[in-house]
Protein backbone atom coordinates (compact mmCIF):
# COMPACT_ATOMS: atom_id res chain seq x y z
CA UNK A 1 0.00 0.00 0.00
CA UNK A 2 1.38 3.42 -1.14
CA UNK A 3 -1.22 5.77 1.06
CA UNK A 4 -0.02 7.59 4.02
CA UNK A 5 -0.95 5.64 6.98
CA UNK A 6 -0.03 2.21 5.69
CA UNK A 7 3.11 2.60 4.10
CA UNK A 8 5.90 3.91 6.55
CA UNK A 9 8.38 4.40 3.58
CA UNK A 10 8.24 7.82 4.55
CA UNK A 11 11.27 9.30 5.21
CA UNK A 12 13.02 9.82 1.63
CA UNK A 13 9.88 11.63 0.32
CA UNK A 14 9.30 13.72 3.69
CA UNK A 15 12.81 14.31 3.72
CA UNK A 16 13.54 15.38 0.10
CA UNK A 17 10.26 17.88 0.99
CA UNK A 18 11.91 19.46 3.85
CA UNK A 19 15.50 19.81 2.01
CA UNK A 20 13.72 21.34 -0.90
CA UNK A 21 11.77 24.04 0.84
CA UNK A 22 15.41 25.06 3.22
CA UNK A 23 16.95 25.38 -0.44
CA UNK A 24 14.15 27.64 -1.43
CA UNK A 25 14.03 29.83 1.60
CA UNK A 26 18.33 29.93 1.38
CA UNK A 27 17.91 31.56 -2.14
CA UNK A 28 15.66 33.54 -2.44
CA UNK A 29 17.05 35.39 0.94
CA UNK A 30 20.39 35.30 -0.82
CA UNK A 31 19.62 36.77 -3.86
CA UNK A 32 21.97 39.73 -4.96
CA UNK A 33 18.61 41.79 -4.95
CA UNK A 34 17.67 40.03 -1.19
CA UNK A 35 20.35 39.78 1.03
CA UNK A 36 17.96 39.13 4.06
CA UNK A 37 19.80 39.87 7.20
CA UNK A 38 21.20 35.86 8.83
CA UNK A 39 18.61 36.00 11.45
CA UNK A 40 15.47 36.27 9.74
CA UNK A 41 17.43 33.32 6.89
CA UNK A 42 17.55 31.15 10.08
CA UNK A 43 13.74 31.67 11.46
CA UNK A 44 12.71 30.72 7.82
CA UNK A 45 14.71 27.63 7.97
CA UNK A 46 13.85 26.68 11.10
CA UNK A 47 10.32 27.21 10.19
CA UNK A 48 10.57 25.05 7.32
CA UNK A 49 11.75 22.21 9.43
CA UNK A 50 9.56 22.61 11.95
CA UNK A 51 6.59 22.48 9.19
CA UNK A 52 7.99 19.64 7.81
CA UNK A 53 8.56 17.93 11.09
CA UNK A 54 4.64 18.82 12.49
CA UNK A 55 2.98 17.34 8.97
CA UNK A 56 4.72 13.97 8.88
CA UNK A 57 4.03 13.61 12.62
CA UNK A 58 0.17 14.02 12.17
CA UNK A 59 0.40 11.96 8.87
CA UNK A 60 1.94 9.28 10.23
CA UNK A 61 1.36 9.08 13.72
CA UNK A 62 4.57 7.91 14.22
CA UNK A 63 6.09 10.30 16.96
CA UNK A 64 9.16 11.65 17.07
CA UNK A 65 10.95 9.16 15.08
CA UNK A 66 9.26 10.53 12.22
CA UNK A 67 10.69 13.28 12.01
CA UNK A 68 13.88 12.62 12.88
CA UNK A 69 13.70 9.95 10.10
CA UNK A 70 13.30 13.00 7.51
CA UNK A 71 15.17 15.10 9.51
CA UNK A 72 18.57 12.77 9.00
CA UNK A 73 17.53 12.16 4.94
CA UNK A 74 17.37 16.16 4.77
CA UNK A 75 20.42 17.03 6.78
CA UNK A 76 22.56 14.33 4.52
CA UNK A 77 20.88 16.39 1.31
CA UNK A 78 21.70 19.59 2.53
CA UNK A 79 25.70 18.50 2.77
CA UNK A 80 25.46 19.37 -1.07
CA UNK A 81 25.92 23.01 -0.04
CA UNK A 82 26.70 23.09 3.69
CA UNK A 83 30.60 22.45 2.16
CA UNK A 84 30.24 26.20 0.89
CA UNK A 85 30.03 27.02 4.28
CA UNK A 86 32.79 25.47 5.87
CA UNK A 87 35.27 26.48 3.34
CA UNK A 88 37.99 29.66 3.00
CA UNK A 89 36.79 32.32 0.98
CA UNK A 90 40.74 32.75 0.91
CA UNK A 91 42.10 29.50 -0.18
CA UNK A 92 38.74 27.45 -0.41
CA UNK A 93 40.17 24.77 1.68
CA UNK A 94 37.49 22.71 4.47
CA UNK A 95 38.31 24.37 7.32
CA UNK A 96 39.25 22.38 10.57
CA UNK A 97 35.78 23.36 11.91
CA UNK A 98 34.12 21.55 9.67
CA UNK A 99 34.79 18.03 11.70
CA UNK A 100 32.21 19.53 14.21
CA UNK A 101 30.41 21.12 12.04
CA UNK A 102 28.99 18.34 10.14
CA UNK A 103 27.83 15.90 12.52
CA UNK A 104 26.18 18.28 14.30
CA UNK A 105 24.37 19.51 11.79
CA UNK A 106 22.89 16.21 11.16
CA UNK A 107 21.87 16.00 14.60
CA UNK A 108 20.09 19.33 15.66
CA UNK A 109 18.69 18.93 12.09
CA UNK A 110 17.22 15.68 12.71
CA UNK A 111 16.44 16.54 17.14
CA UNK A 112 14.33 19.46 15.93
CA UNK A 113 12.54 17.76 13.34
CA UNK A 114 12.15 14.86 15.87
CA UNK A 115 10.55 17.21 18.20
CA UNK A 116 8.13 19.54 15.77
CA UNK A 117 7.00 15.68 15.02
CA UNK A 118 6.40 14.77 18.28
CA UNK A 119 4.11 17.87 18.54
CA UNK A 120 1.95 16.71 15.07
CA UNK A 121 1.78 13.57 16.45
CA UNK A 122 -0.75 14.52 19.03
CA UNK A 123 -2.88 16.11 16.27
CA UNK A 124 -3.09 13.20 14.16
CA UNK A 125 -4.70 13.90 10.57
CA UNK A 126 -7.61 11.61 9.71
CA UNK A 127 -7.75 12.37 6.35
CA UNK A 128 -5.58 9.60 5.09
CA UNK A 129 -5.66 8.82 1.60
CA UNK A 130 -2.78 10.06 0.04
CA UNK A 131 -0.04 8.67 -1.32
CA UNK A 132 3.36 9.39 -0.53
CA UNK A 133 4.36 8.84 -4.17
CA UNK A 134 2.04 11.21 -5.39
CA UNK A 135 4.03 13.59 -2.53
CA UNK A 136 7.57 12.86 -4.01
CA UNK A 137 6.66 13.47 -6.89
CA UNK A 138 4.58 17.00 -6.03
CA UNK A 139 8.22 17.66 -4.66
CA UNK A 140 10.16 16.88 -7.35
CA UNK A 141 7.57 19.39 -9.81
CA UNK A 142 8.35 21.96 -6.93
CA UNK A 143 11.90 21.24 -7.18
CA UNK A 144 12.39 21.57 -10.76
CA UNK A 145 9.63 24.80 -11.19
CA UNK A 146 12.28 26.49 -8.89
CA UNK A 147 14.73 25.42 -11.23
CA UNK A 148 13.28 26.74 -14.27
CA UNK A 149 13.05 30.65 -11.82
CA UNK A 150 16.61 29.72 -11.48
CA UNK A 151 17.91 29.43 -14.79
CA UNK A 152 15.28 32.04 -15.87
CA UNK A 153 17.20 34.51 -13.40
CA UNK A 154 20.50 33.53 -14.92
CA UNK A 155 19.26 34.19 -18.35
CA UNK A 156 17.51 37.72 -17.35
CA UNK A 157 20.53 38.89 -15.45
CA UNK A 158 23.19 37.65 -18.47
CA UNK A 159 25.10 35.67 -15.93
CA UNK A 160 24.99 32.32 -17.92
CA UNK A 161 28.67 32.37 -18.55
CA UNK A 162 29.52 33.92 -14.99
CA UNK A 163 31.28 30.64 -13.94
CA UNK A 164 33.72 29.88 -16.93
CA UNK A 165 34.42 26.49 -16.30
CA UNK A 166 32.48 22.92 -15.49
CA UNK A 167 31.43 20.61 -13.78
CA UNK A 168 34.61 22.77 -11.20
CA UNK A 169 33.96 26.19 -10.22
CA UNK A 170 36.56 28.35 -11.27
CA UNK A 171 38.63 25.33 -10.32
CA UNK A 172 36.86 24.61 -6.97
CA UNK A 173 34.55 21.07 -6.31
CA UNK A 174 31.09 22.20 -7.28
CA UNK A 175 30.23 21.55 -3.61
CA UNK A 176 32.85 23.62 -1.72
CA UNK A 177 32.92 26.52 -3.65
CA UNK A 178 32.98 29.64 -0.73
CA UNK A 179 29.30 30.81 -0.34
CA UNK A 180 31.55 34.27 0.49
CA UNK A 181 32.45 34.53 -3.23
CA UNK A 182 29.04 33.99 -4.68
CA UNK A 183 28.28 37.50 -5.62
CA UNK A 184 26.22 38.91 -8.45
CA UNK A 185 26.21 37.02 -11.56
CA UNK A 186 28.43 34.04 -9.87
CA UNK A 187 25.56 33.56 -7.44
CA UNK A 188 22.92 33.15 -10.40
CA UNK A 189 25.01 30.87 -12.31
CA UNK A 190 26.21 28.83 -9.69
CA UNK A 191 23.22 28.48 -7.15
CA UNK A 192 21.63 27.32 -10.11
CA UNK A 193 24.01 24.91 -11.02
CA UNK A 194 23.32 23.47 -7.14
CA UNK A 195 19.80 23.51 -7.72
CA UNK A 196 20.51 21.27 -10.82
CA UNK A 197 22.24 18.52 -8.62
CA UNK A 198 19.20 18.84 -5.73
CA UNK A 199 16.71 18.31 -8.64
CA UNK A 200 19.11 15.48 -10.27
CA UNK A 201 18.75 13.67 -7.05
CA UNK A 202 15.17 14.24 -6.26
CA UNK A 203 14.25 12.59 -10.13
CA UNK A 204 16.30 9.59 -9.13
CA UNK A 205 15.09 9.47 -5.55
CA UNK A 206 11.00 9.93 -7.35
CA UNK A 207 12.50 6.86 -9.79
CA UNK A 208 13.48 4.38 -7.58
CA UNK A 209 10.04 4.78 -5.89
CA UNK A 210 7.99 4.67 -8.76
CA UNK A 211 10.29 1.18 -9.69
CA UNK A 212 9.92 -0.41 -6.33
CA UNK A 213 6.00 0.79 -5.94
CA UNK A 214 4.15 0.93 -8.94
CA UNK A 215 3.03 -1.86 -10.88
CA UNK A 216 2.33 0.54 -13.93
CA UNK A 217 4.70 -0.10 -16.68
CA UNK A 218 3.71 2.86 -18.54
CA UNK A 219 4.54 4.97 -15.22
CA UNK A 220 8.25 3.22 -15.11
CA UNK A 221 8.94 4.21 -18.13
CA UNK A 222 8.02 7.41 -17.08
CA UNK A 223 10.43 7.68 -14.65
CA UNK A 224 13.01 6.26 -16.45
CA UNK A 225 12.35 8.59 -19.16
CA UNK A 226 13.03 11.25 -16.67
CA UNK A 227 16.09 10.51 -15.13
CA UNK A 228 17.54 10.48 -19.02
CA UNK A 229 16.64 13.74 -19.14
CA UNK A 230 17.50 15.38 -16.10
CA UNK A 231 20.88 13.86 -16.80
CA UNK A 232 21.09 15.43 -20.43
CA UNK A 233 19.84 18.66 -19.10
CA UNK A 234 22.89 18.64 -17.05
CA UNK A 235 25.42 18.00 -19.25
CA UNK A 236 23.71 20.28 -21.67
CA UNK A 237 24.23 23.01 -18.93
CA UNK A 238 27.77 22.68 -18.56
CA UNK A 239 28.28 21.90 -22.47
CA UNK A 240 26.81 25.43 -22.99
CA UNK A 241 29.07 27.10 -20.81
CA UNK A 242 32.31 24.91 -22.12
CA UNK A 243 31.37 23.94 -25.85
CA UNK A 244 33.11 20.42 -24.92
CA UNK A 245 34.26 18.47 -21.84
CA UNK A 246 37.39 20.04 -20.11
CA UNK A 247 38.18 20.64 -16.77
CA UNK A 248 40.37 23.42 -18.01
CA UNK A 249 39.12 26.82 -16.21
CA UNK A 250 40.67 29.00 -18.97
CA UNK A 251 38.53 31.26 -20.80
CA UNK A 252 40.59 30.75 -24.04
CA UNK A 253 39.63 26.96 -23.97
CA UNK A 254 35.78 27.34 -23.71
CA UNK A 255 33.49 27.67 -26.42
CA UNK A 256 30.07 28.96 -25.14
CA UNK A 257 27.31 27.85 -27.21
CA UNK A 258 24.35 29.49 -28.15
CA UNK A 259 22.35 26.69 -29.50
CA UNK A 260 23.10 24.33 -26.73
CA UNK A 261 22.10 27.64 -23.98
CA UNK A 262 18.83 27.33 -26.13
CA UNK A 263 18.17 23.19 -26.10
CA UNK A 264 18.54 23.84 -22.80
CA UNK A 265 16.22 26.34 -21.49
CA UNK A 266 13.81 24.27 -23.90
CA UNK A 267 14.69 20.72 -22.24
CA UNK A 268 14.03 22.13 -18.38
CA UNK A 269 10.61 23.06 -19.52
CA UNK A 270 9.93 19.92 -21.53
CA UNK A 271 11.49 18.12 -17.83
CA UNK A 272 9.68 20.08 -16.09
CA UNK A 273 6.20 18.58 -18.06
CA UNK A 274 7.47 15.12 -17.59
CA UNK A 275 7.33 15.25 -13.98
CA UNK A 276 4.38 17.28 -13.77
CA UNK A 277 2.53 14.09 -15.77
CA UNK A 278 4.29 11.92 -13.46
CA UNK A 279 2.52 13.61 -10.26
CA UNK A 280 -0.78 13.65 -11.87
CA UNK A 281 -0.73 9.66 -12.54
CA UNK A 282 0.53 8.97 -9.13
CA UNK A 283 -2.07 10.85 -7.18
CA UNK A 284 -4.68 8.60 -5.06
CA UNK A 285 -7.48 10.26 -7.56
CA UNK A 286 -6.10 9.18 -10.26
CA UNK A 287 -5.73 5.61 -9.31
CA UNK A 288 -9.01 5.02 -7.59
CA UNK A 289 -11.02 7.47 -10.64
CA UNK A 290 -14.30 5.68 -11.65
CA UNK A 291 -14.51 4.23 -15.10
CA UNK A 292 -14.64 6.53 -17.93
CA UNK A 293 -17.40 8.54 -18.64
CA UNK A 294 -19.08 8.58 -22.30
CA UNK A 295 -19.26 12.47 -23.38
CA UNK A 296 -19.79 13.83 -27.02
CA UNK A 297 -17.78 16.77 -26.35
CA UNK A 298 -14.51 14.80 -25.04
CA UNK A 299 -12.94 13.83 -28.66
CA UNK A 300 -12.79 17.49 -29.70
CA UNK A 301 -11.15 18.33 -26.17
CA UNK A 302 -8.98 15.83 -26.24
CA UNK A 303 -7.73 17.16 -29.97
CA UNK A 304 -7.94 20.26 -28.74
CA UNK A 305 -5.82 20.07 -25.68
CA UNK A 306 -3.35 18.13 -28.14
CA UNK A 307 -2.79 20.99 -29.96
CA UNK A 308 -2.45 23.31 -27.12
CA UNK A 309 0.43 21.24 -25.59
CA UNK A 310 2.39 21.18 -29.01
CA UNK A 311 1.92 25.14 -29.40
CA UNK A 312 3.22 25.63 -26.43
CA UNK A 313 6.10 23.28 -26.73
CA UNK A 314 6.97 25.38 -30.43
CA UNK A 315 6.27 28.98 -28.55
CA UNK A 316 8.70 27.99 -25.44
CA UNK A 317 11.17 26.98 -28.13
CA UNK A 318 10.49 30.64 -30.21
CA UNK A 319 10.85 32.10 -26.73
CA UNK A 320 14.32 30.50 -25.83
CA UNK A 321 15.30 31.81 -29.12
CA UNK A 322 14.84 35.13 -28.69
CA UNK A 323 15.91 35.50 -25.05
CA UNK A 324 19.30 33.99 -26.05
CA UNK A 325 19.49 35.66 -29.42
CA UNK A 326 17.05 38.75 -29.69
CA UNK A 327 15.92 37.45 -32.77
CA UNK A 328 12.60 36.43 -33.75
CA UNK A 329 10.25 38.34 -31.31
CA UNK A 330 7.83 39.21 -34.05
CA UNK A 331 7.24 35.39 -34.87
CA UNK A 332 6.91 35.20 -30.80
CA UNK A 333 4.50 37.37 -30.57
CA UNK A 334 2.39 36.07 -33.48
CA UNK A 335 2.54 32.68 -31.97
CA UNK A 336 1.50 33.81 -28.65
CA UNK A 337 -1.72 35.73 -30.02
CA UNK A 338 -2.51 31.36 -31.04
CA UNK A 339 -1.67 30.07 -27.63
CA UNK A 340 -3.61 33.04 -25.71
CA UNK A 341 -6.79 32.02 -28.23
CA UNK A 342 -6.66 27.93 -28.29
CA UNK A 343 -5.21 28.43 -24.47
CA UNK A 344 -8.73 29.95 -23.54
CA UNK A 345 -11.17 27.97 -25.76
CA UNK A 346 -9.42 24.90 -24.42
CA UNK A 347 -9.82 26.00 -21.00
CA UNK A 348 -12.90 27.52 -21.18
CA UNK A 349 -14.62 24.32 -22.31
CA UNK A 350 -13.15 22.27 -19.77
CA UNK A 351 -14.74 25.03 -17.07
CA UNK A 352 -18.05 24.89 -18.78
CA UNK A 353 -18.99 21.90 -20.13
CA UNK A 354 -17.68 19.79 -17.37
CA UNK A 355 -19.87 20.22 -14.39
CA UNK A 356 -18.91 17.80 -11.95
CA UNK A 357 -15.73 16.52 -13.38
CA UNK A 358 -13.58 18.25 -10.93
CA UNK A 359 -10.18 18.03 -12.05
CA UNK A 360 -10.92 18.83 -15.72
CA UNK A 361 -13.43 21.81 -14.61
CA UNK A 362 -10.87 23.04 -12.26
CA UNK A 363 -7.58 23.11 -14.73
CA UNK A 364 -10.30 24.42 -16.83
CA UNK A 365 -10.29 27.69 -14.46
CA UNK A 366 -6.43 27.41 -13.33
CA UNK A 367 -5.18 27.59 -17.57
CA UNK A 368 -8.00 30.31 -18.08
CA UNK A 369 -6.14 32.74 -15.02
CA UNK A 370 -2.58 31.48 -15.89
CA UNK A 371 -3.13 32.59 -19.91
CA UNK A 372 -4.45 36.15 -18.80
CA UNK A 373 -1.65 36.55 -16.48
CA UNK A 374 0.78 35.42 -18.81
CA UNK A 375 -0.49 37.94 -21.39
CA UNK A 376 -0.22 41.15 -18.91
CA UNK A 377 3.57 39.64 -17.99
CA UNK A 378 4.38 39.46 -22.23
CA UNK A 379 3.18 42.70 -22.65
CA UNK A 380 4.84 44.31 -19.47
CA UNK A 381 8.35 42.26 -20.63
CA UNK A 382 7.79 44.08 -24.36
CA UNK A 383 7.31 47.60 -22.34
CA UNK A 384 9.94 47.69 -20.15
CA UNK A 385 12.90 46.25 -22.87
CA UNK A 386 11.93 48.54 -25.95
CA UNK A 387 14.52 51.03 -26.49
CA UNK A 388 17.02 49.18 -23.53
CA UNK A 389 20.18 50.47 -24.22
CA UNK A 390 22.54 47.35 -25.67
CA UNK A 391 25.66 48.24 -22.87
CA UNK A 392 24.59 47.91 -19.11
CA UNK A 393 22.92 45.68 -16.84
CA UNK A 394 19.37 44.70 -17.01
CA UNK A 395 17.18 46.70 -14.62
CA UNK A 396 15.69 44.79 -11.32
CA UNK A 397 12.58 45.61 -12.98
CA UNK A 398 13.02 44.15 -16.68
CA UNK A 399 14.75 41.24 -14.38
CA UNK A 400 11.75 40.33 -12.62
CA UNK A 401 8.96 40.91 -15.28
CA UNK A 402 11.28 38.59 -17.89
CA UNK A 403 11.48 36.25 -15.67
CA UNK A 404 8.46 35.78 -14.18
CA UNK A 405 6.65 35.32 -18.08
CA UNK A 406 9.35 32.55 -18.49
CA UNK A 407 8.34 30.75 -15.51
CA UNK A 408 4.65 31.33 -16.47
CA UNK A 409 5.06 29.82 -19.71
CA UNK A 410 6.22 26.53 -17.92
CA UNK A 411 3.63 26.97 -15.89
CA UNK A 412 0.99 26.74 -18.35
CA UNK A 413 2.91 23.73 -19.99
CA UNK A 414 2.38 22.18 -17.09
CA UNK A 415 -1.01 23.07 -16.82
CA UNK A 416 -1.94 22.45 -20.15
CA UNK A 417 -0.38 18.44 -20.00
CA UNK A 418 -2.14 18.15 -16.75
CA UNK A 419 -5.44 19.06 -18.61
CA UNK A 420 -4.79 16.98 -21.28
CA UNK A 421 -4.28 13.64 -19.34
CA UNK A 422 -6.73 14.28 -16.79
CA UNK A 423 -9.60 14.38 -19.79
CA UNK A 424 -8.35 11.17 -21.35
CA UNK A 425 -8.54 9.51 -17.72
CA UNK A 426 -12.15 10.99 -16.79
CA UNK A 427 -13.82 11.45 -20.28
CA UNK A 428 -14.11 8.71 -23.02
CA UNK A 429 -15.31 9.87 -26.32
CA UNK A 430 -18.88 8.82 -27.76
CA UNK A 431 -18.29 5.76 -30.86
CA UNK A 432 -19.02 7.37 -34.11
Amino acid sequence: MDAIGGDRRYAVPVGFGMAVSMWAVAYVCRLPAVMAPPWIVLVLLLAAVAWWGISVGRWTGDGWLAGARAGLVAAILNLLILGSLLTSAESGAVMPSAALWLPGFVVVLAGLAAVASMVGSRHPDAGGGRSWTGLFAKIAVLATFLLVVAGGLVTSNEAGLAVVDWPNTFGSNMFLFPLARMTGGIYYEHAHRLFGALVGLTTIGLAIRVWRVDGRAWVRRAATAAVVLVVLQGVLGGLRVTGGFTLSTSEADMAPSVVLAVAHGVLGQLFLAVVVGIMVVSTTTWIEAPARERRASAGADHSLQAWLVAILVVQLVLGAVQRHTAQGLIVHISLAAVVVVVAAFAGARAWGLYHGVRPVQQLGQWLMSVIAVQVALGIAALAVTQGRAVVGAPTTLEVTIATAHQATGALLLGLAVALALWTRRILEAEAG
